[in-house]
C-alpha cells in the first residue's frame, strides 16, 4: 500500500472518529412555536359588509358581519424518516445515515437516473384552528398519519378513493398541467384543474411516491397531495361560505396557500409554486435552522368568509 493511500485511509479514520454521531444521526428540531412559526401577516383580515344567514324556526334568520381571512388551520409533516414528526420535533423509527442527511429520499433502486428517480414522503395531518374564540372559527379537528395508511405506501391501492386517476393518467391531460404551474407561479391556482398542482405536479397518484428528484418540491406534491385526500375523506369542510361550510372532495385549490415552517421559515405561496422561489437555503446538509434536514413542516392557510352569526 503506497504512502499516499495510507494517508488517506488515516484521514477518513481520524473524521469519522471525530464525529461519530455520522454513524447514527437522530432527526431533531425545534418544536412548533405558534407565535414565531406562522407567518401572521398572511391572514389579510378583511372586512366585506353586512350578512343575513338563514336560522331554525322561530328565529328564521340573524343578521351579522362579514369577514374574510385566511385561517393557518391545518399543519403537515412531510418525512423522510418514519414516525418522525418535525410538528413536535420528535420521534422516528430510525436513525439516519450519512446519506440519508446529505441526500434526500430517492427511492427507486432501478432508476436509470437520478431525475427518474421516485421520492417518496410519509406525512401527519394535525387539523384545529388558531383562531381560538373567534366566532368564524372553524370546527375541523383531527388528524392522519401515512405510516398507517396501506393506500399511502401503494399508487395501486390510492386508486380505490380516487377512480377518476384514469382520466388524468395520460401524457396530455399532464401536459395541461403546464398551464396550471404557470398561472400558480403568478399566483392564480386555476380550480378547473383539480388533477394539476402548479409545478409541483400531479394530484394523483394521492400516494407519498413523487416522480421528482427535487426534495423540497417533492415535500410540497406530497404535503398538497394529503390536503386532497382529507378533503376526499371528507375530514376538512370548506369554510369559505358565509353561513357555514362546505365539503370538497373534488378540492378548491385557490383556497388554500402554505409556508414551510421547518427546516426554516419561508414565504407564504399558493399550493404548487416552484421551489425555487423559496428554497435556498431551506434545505441544507444535516441541519437546517429550526429542524433536520429533509424534514419539512407545512403550515397550510384555508380561505375563510364567513358570517360572525353562525359558528
Amino acid at each position: 500500500m503506497d504512502r499516499f493511500m495510507i494517508k488517506y485511509l488515516l484521514v477518513l479514520v481520524l473524521l469519522f472518529s471525530a464525529f461519530p454521531s455520522f454513524a447514527g444521526i437522530i432527526k431533531k428540531g425545534d418544536s412548533f412555536n405558534a407565535g414565531s412559526d406562522i407567518n401572521w401577516d398572511d391572514m389579510e383580515f378583511k372586512f366585506l359588509g353586512i350578512c343575513i344567514c338563514p336560522r331554525p324556526p322561530p328565529i328564521f334568520y340573524e343578521e351579522g358581519e362579514i369577514y374574510e381571512y385566511w385561517d393557518p388551520s391545518l399543519f403537515i409533516d412531510t418525512v423522510s424518516v418514519a414516525n418522525y414528526s418535525p410538528f413536535t420535533g420528535s420521534g422516528g423509527d430510525a436513525e439516519g445515515t450519512i446519506a440519508d442527511e446529505l441526500g434526500g429520499k430517492n427511492k427507486s433502486s432501478d432508476a436509470v437516473s437520478i431525475a427518474d428517480e421516485s421520492t417518496f414522503f410519509q406525512a401527519h395531518a394535525f387539523i384545529f384552528s388558531m383562531m381560538d374564540g373567534n366566532p368564524c372559527e372553524n370546527d375541523d379537528s383531527g388528524g392522519w398519519w401515512t405510516e398507517y395508511d396501506s393506500m399511502w405506501q401503494s399508487d395501486e391501492l390510492a386508486a380505490t378513493i380516487t377512480p377518476e386517476v384514469a382520466l388524468f393518467a395520460n401524457k396530455a391531460m399532464q401536459l395541461l398541467c403546464m398551464t396550471d404551474a404557470a398561472a400558480v407561479n403568478l399566483g392564480f391556482p386555476l380550480d378547473a384543474m383539480p388533477w394539476c398542482i402548479g409545478s409541483s405536479g400531479s394530484t394523483y397518484p394521492v400516494s407519498g411516491h413523487v416522480d421528482n428528484d427535487n426534495i423540497v418540491q417533492a415535500s410540497n406534491t406530497a404535503a398538497s397531495r394529503l390536503i386532497f385526500k382529507l378533503n376526499r375523506l371528507f375530514m376538512l369542510c370548506d369554510p369559505y361560505l358565509v353561513c357555514g361550510c362546505e365539503y370538497t372532495p373534488i378540492w378548491t385549490k385557490s383556497h388554500y396557500k402554505m409556508h414551510t415552517a421547518r427546516p426554516d421559515l419561508r414565504s407564504t405561496y399558493p399550493i404548487g409554486k416552484a421551489a425555487k422561489m423559496y428554497d435556498s437555503g431551506l434545505n441544507p446538509p444535516y441541519e437546517g435552522a429550526k429542524g433536520s434536514n429533509d424534514e419539512f413542516l407545512w403550515v397550510v392557510f384555508r380561505k375563510v368568509l364567513c358570517c360572525t352569526c353562525c359558528e
